[in-house]
């Protein structure tokens, strides 16, 4: 069977009988090949067969018509409708593998069938990647037609590779001129982040009409001391790029735009609070717990909440929680509760952590959510305001501050800071250093006020808070992070301001910088200026910020339960 991944594109596993592994020799006169394939029993070849049968007639019931199974097999060539396999070489590469050809009959029946095995295996594979592209053609039609409906997997689908800044065919990373050339960034559906066909999120919507889309949450009362009561006690803990989950628990319970519900029943989902990161803070930074023990405590910790919320209410239960709503503040995910796996697997995480090659993160039920920006000069509009009013001079071509040479090595990063360092290492307008005492908070904002560019290269993981304080300072975000997903994408066109550039293409980032005309930064600026604040946390919460555009993430999950059900979404 194939493994789904977060692209919606499928990995095949190897075909049954031609592993390239080595086996063990085989002993007592046997042949080495079946014996390996299928042990001493007497009746291997039978056994062979029988398997051939199973798998033959598994085939049969998945492909659709006679012209899709097999014509003909008679050692030299095996037919399907898509393309003609040479059997006879198949037979000999898998002979070559097991000590060369074979005079002992059941060798060569062995291998025959295993050929047939490998072939239908093959056919069946692709037979199952195009029902996945028919279904997900059907899906986004019959979502087309829905005009209450956002697009349910249009972010199952993205081009995580393509995000403004294709690649040359040589794979050397294309420079500002180049690329712009190449414009087509929509895929054959135009439902890809990058395309311009895609719903233009720079158009005012009204007040009225979004409160219209939100769905009615209803916000779980836990015990105090598993939230403001912690909260009270580590201040630190709302400040701190993590407080998303205090801030969220915040803006459900006091939402005055019809969101929140105080009837259970009338619910479309159910928000759990708990300040799972504070706990887990407080116990390895404060108590300085050694991990493990931090670790075990924070388990129990959550065992407790989803005790006491499964104790008192029936909801839970009813949907196996996947109409439940979890925030998990850091870059560890749900992973921070080791039993999550077993106790909510299905629930909807909202995570900062939008890397699609993670167990954790699911792009069909998850939501990626922006940091938390606690700094007002930042986040509020006054002084975004007096950024575009009055623009500084923008003198530093590129910079960043953080972790580069890390004791880790290269499991830090890939090596990929490292690696930029000696790429800037003689460029003079470019500030590429670690956070210095000679440099506090005021002096970090204000060298991405003065930056054109900003740079986020991926750390232990590929989100960082940088990229939306880059947003939030009209500084151009530069991600180099292959496999990061963005909040928000099914409605924000990320390659309209910011440049992704592939992890293996940086070699070429200083001609990429240097090569884009002002013009072009500036209208780039000006696209930030209309997105910015759905990176922000506004204290109350506005509609159009972080708060409610999650909402409205949110709205889709409950149209995708109810046209699909609750339990067959996800």
């Amino acid at each position: 069977k194939g493994v789904r991944a977060r692209n919606n594109t499928y990995v095949m596993g190897p075909p049954l009988f031609s592993s390239s592994k080595k086996r063990a020799p085989a002993t007592g006169g046997r042949h080495p090949h079946l014996a390996s394939w299928l042990g001493f029993d007497k009746h291997a070849v039978f056994q062979s067969f029988f398997a051939a049968l199973f798998l033959l007639l598994l085939a049969l019931t998945t492909i659709d018509n006679d012209d899709d199974v097999i014509n003909n097999f008679d050692g030299g060539a095996f037919i399907t409708k898509r393309k003609k396999i040479d059997a006879k070489k198949l037979t000999k590469s898998i002979q070559n593998q097991h000590g060369g050809e074979h005079e002992d009959e059941d060798a060569k029946k062995a291998v025959n069938y295993a050929v047939q095995l490998d072939i239908l295996s093959h056919d069946a594979e692709l037979k199952a990647m195009t029902l996945m592209r028919e279904r997900d053609a059907l899906l986004r039609a019959l979502d087309a037609n829905d005009k209450n409906a956002g697009s349910l997997d249009e972010f199952a689908g993205e081009d995580s590779s393509g995000f403004g800044m294709s690649s040359s065919s040589s794979g050397k990373s294309l420079s500002y001129k180049k690329m712009s050339k190449q414009v087509n960034l929509c895929n054959e559906d135009g439902t890809n982040v990058n395309c311009p066909k895609r719903l233009n999120v720079f158009e005012k919507e009204s007040s009225e009409s979004s409160k219209k889309a939100f769905p009615k949450v209803f916000v779980y009362d836990v015990p105090k001391q598993f939230t403001s009561e912690l909260a009270k006690r580590y201040g630190r803990c709302e400040r701190d790029q993590y407080g998303t989950e205090i801030w969220f628990h915040r803006n459900f319970r006091d939402d005055k735009n019809g969101v929140r519900t105080m009837n259970p029943d009338e619910a479309d989902l159910f928000f759990v609070p708990q300040y799972g990161e504070c706990f887990l803070w407080s116990r390895e930074m404060l108590r300085h717990e050694n991990q493990g023990q931090a670790m075990e405590e924070t388990n129990e910790y959550f065992l407790e909440v989803l005790s006491h919320v499964k104790g008192k209410w029936p909801y839970f239960n009813r949907t196996d929680g996947r109409d439940h709503v979890f925030v998990f503040a850091g870059a560890r995910g749900p992973t921070i509760f080791r039993d999550w796996q077993k106790e909510i697997p299905h629930s909807i995480y909202l995570t900062p952590e939008g890397d699609r090659t993670l167990p954790q993160f699911d792009t069909w039920k998850d939501i990626v959510i922006p940091g938390l920006e606690y700094d007002k000069r930042l986040y509020l509009e006054e002084y975004r305001n007096e950024l575009v009013k009055n623009p500084p001079k923008r003198k530093i071509l590129a910079m960043f501050r953080g972790t580069i040479d890390h004791p880790a090595g290269f499991a830090y990063s890939k090596g990929l800071r490292p690696k930029l360092k000696k790429i800037f290492q003689n460029a003079t307008d470019v500030i590429y250093d670690t956070k210095v005492k000679d440099c506090d908070r005021d002096c970090y904002v204000r060298e991405m006020t003065e930056s054109v560019f900003c740079l986020n290269p991926l750390g232990w993981t590929p989100w960082t808070l940088r990229f939306y304080q880059a947003v939030m300072t009209r500084c151009i975000p530069i991600i180099i992070a292959d496999n990061i997903e963005f909040p928000f994408e099914s409605e924000i066109n990320y390659s309209e301001f910011a440049l992704k550039i592939p992890e293996k293409d940086v070699s070429d980032i200083l001609e990429t910088m240097r090569d884009m005309p002002e013009d072009e930064r500036e209208r780039r600026r000006k696209v930030m200026d209309k997105v910015w604040k759905q990176f922000t946390y506004q204290r109350p919460a506005e509609i159009g910020d972080a708060y409610y555009s999650t909402v409205k993430e949110l709205a889709r999950k409950v149209r995708a339960h109810t046209k699909y059900g609750r339990k067959s979404f996800w």
